[in-house]
């Protein structure tokens, strides 16, 4: 046995609290290196007088099956779920390896077993187990409930609709399809979405997230000016709100963008550093390493060229320093102004990862002390549990499955078949708690992508990928006019205007759409809750299949990225279905014989 692929810790994504009674316990293994795992458990308080010798003890314990959750190709994952009687935890894995030898783990390492151990008792040292303290409710991660069940439309609002032309900036112009630059306006507002609400409301959407709409000079806003005022070009406070009352009459939650890493160059502050200098009393609301400002004498647009820290490298965008007493107020006043005052319900967080930690624990505490249900995510392209342990984020854009199914889509060099991508998506899903992943947030695309349509060049593969996307666990999220297989490549391009006259052609993706939100609506708990099960096909690479039982359920999610079919014989012999076994099909992706065309995605569900 491969000892070297033997992990676990008692932390994270290894060791938790599924809820205040339950622990999820994992290992992982090298691949195909483990026939089974045991866990042996118990308290580390509870003791017995050893049946041999009345004056010595030993410690009670017992043995518990594990399953195997996935593999990556590399590791096979494992997983128990235990209820320990008082809450806390000692427990060791006992692992029967391939090659017939069986060894003990915890956290001195490997032992081997004693020939014919005894079913929960420690064959090795007792001390060497891993110890969970105590289940304290307060520490168990939670989010919203409500996160699970919902599917978001993400608007850009500059491009979406212009409702009202009387707040159009200067040199705005006429909307249009097309390619577009960052410095154009097309006069995108709040009026806009509020008279989209019954059609975003109609696709079956529940979930409305909005990039900013605080005053900023830009068409994206993610330079802010103030953080305490609605863009006038995007309208007022009174159409705010107006946006929110509307959004809650029809079930959705609306969900603002705030941009705290950094602001924008009309920021009060720190035009105030940039007249007075070291005088100014803001100096220390940013990252300033000395004066002048400018060494060159000039602002060159670089920030390696001057004396301050910013986003990225542009001197447009100072970096905030959220360590600073006044500034860390101000920022946390706006953020629960807007949960508070406007009943918003959550935030989405921009360049969360550069922010310090204590700054999010303090900005969670003031907003969910507003609304104990408001959502908090962040935008972290990598791995983030540090920020997900229950006292930072609810969660994170979940950036990697969107990357494991464009990868598998594209037939990226590490991801030739089906198979791969189900093994990446074990792995993403190895590396957080289960409640975590429900409520991740799954885009596809972004105003930070390049759209769907562009990437895989075909509606027809941007809606396998939907698909695929939409029977993951987590809070899919739609970016506005893909459901008319809008296209666009990377920024500024990825913000086209929204179609006002759709074609039969993306009025058919918009029926897709819909039939695809309707089916996750109704089916979210098995997705969210179900165990999922890869199904490959070795002489189809082109083909991705899983299943997912959960709730008394099961699902079937099919997806061919090659424009050969696949007969209905295959499909259902690969899925082990029996000949009387009946399907339903609610996407009506299937042909009249049963058989899933080319380059087409179905999830259908075993009927009883």
């Amino acid at each position: 046995m491969n000892g070297a692929a033997v992990y676990h810790r008692a932390t994270d994504s290894h060791c938790y609290a599924a809820d205040k009674a339950t622990l999820h316990l994992r290992l992982q293994t090298a691949a195909g290196d483990v026939e089974r795992v045991e866990l042996v458990a118990g308290d580390p308080h509870d003791w017995r007088r050893h049946a041999e010798n009345a004056d010595a003890w030993s410690w009670r314990s017992e043995s518990y099956p594990t399953r195997k959750t996935g593999s990556d190709g590399l590791r096979d994952f494992w997983q128990a779920e235990w209820k320990p009687p008082h809450r806390r935890a000692r427990y060791f894995f006992r692992i029967h390896a391939a090659d017939g030898t069986v060894w003990d783990y915890g956290e001195k390492g490997l032992i081997p077993a004693a020939a014919n151990p005894p079913p929960g008792r420690p064959s090795g040292d007792y001390w060497n187990a891993f110890v969970f303290p105590y289940i304290n409710e307060v520490d168990v991660f939670r989010a919203p409930d409500w996160v699970a069940g919902t599917v978001w439309y993400q608007v850009f609002p500059e491009r979406f609709a212009n409702g009202d032309p009387s707040n159009d900036p200067a040199g705005t112009k006429p909307w249009s399809r097309g390619s577009v630059r960052n410095e154009e306006r097309y006069g995108g507002d709040l009026r806009g979405v509020i008279d989209h609400l019954d059609r975003i409301a109609g696709l079956g959407f529940n979930g409305l997230y909005l990039t900013p709409i605080f005053a900023a000079p830009s068409a994206h806003k993610y330079d802010t000016t103030d953080y305490l005022r609605v863009d006038p070009a995007f309208g007022t406070e009174d159409e705010l709100r107006e946006l929110s009352d509307g959004c809650r009459r029809r079930g959705i939650r609306l969900m603002l963008d705030a941009v705290f890493n950094h602001c924008g160059p009309e920021f009060g502050p720190w035009k105030d550093v940039l007249e007075k200098g070291e005088a100014s009393r803001y100096r220390d609301w940013f990252h300033i390493d000395g004066f002048p400002l400018f060494p060159e004498g000039k602002d060159t647009g670089d920030s390696r060229r001057a004396s301050f820290e910013t986003f990225a490298f542009t001197t447009r965008m100072p970096k905030l320093n959220t360590a600073n007493p006044e500034a860390k107020a101000y920022l946390l006043d706006a953020a629960e102004r807007y949960v508070r005052d406007f009943g918003i319900a959550g935030w989405r967080l921009d360049v969360a990862n550069e922010i310090d930690h204590a700054f999010w624990r303090e900005f969670r505490a003031r907003v969910k002390a507003a609304d104990p249900e408001a959502y908090i995510v962040g935008e972290i392209w990598h791995d983030a549990m540090p920020w997900l342990r229950g006292e930072q984020y609810d969660a994170v854009m979940n950036y990697p499955y969107g990357t494991a199914i464009s990868d598998f889509l594209l037939g990226s060099p590490w991801a030739r078949s089906g198979e791969q991508l189900c093994r990446r998506l074990s792995a993403i899903d190895f590396s957080y708690p289960e409640p975590v992943l429900r409520a991740s947030f799954n885009p596809l695309d972004s105003h930070d992508t390049d759209r769907i349509v562009t990437r895989f060049g075909s509606p027809e593969l941007a809606r396998v990928a939907l698909t695929l996307l939409f029977a993951l666990p987590g809070a899919p999220c739609v970016y506005y006019g893909t459901e008319y297989a809008l296209e666009g490549a990377q920024d500024p391009d990825n913000r086209r205007c929204l179609p006002v006259d759709p074609s039969p052609e993306e009025l058919a993706f918009q029926a897709f759409t819909r039939a695809l939100v309707g089916l996750r609506r109704e089916a979210w708990r098995v997705f969210a809750y179900g165990r999922r099960a890869p199904v490959p096909i070795a002489s189809r690479p082109g083909f991705a299949g899983f299943r997912v039982e959960g709730e008394g359920r099961t699902m079937l999610a099919l997806a061919l990225r090659d424009g050969e079919g696949l007969p209905a014989a295959e499909w259902r012999a690969a899925f082990g279905l029996e000949a009387g076994t009946r399907a339903a099909d609610p996407l009506g992706a299937l042909d009249a014989d049963g058989a899933l065309p080319g380059r087409r995605a179905a999830i259908l569900e075993i009927l009883p």
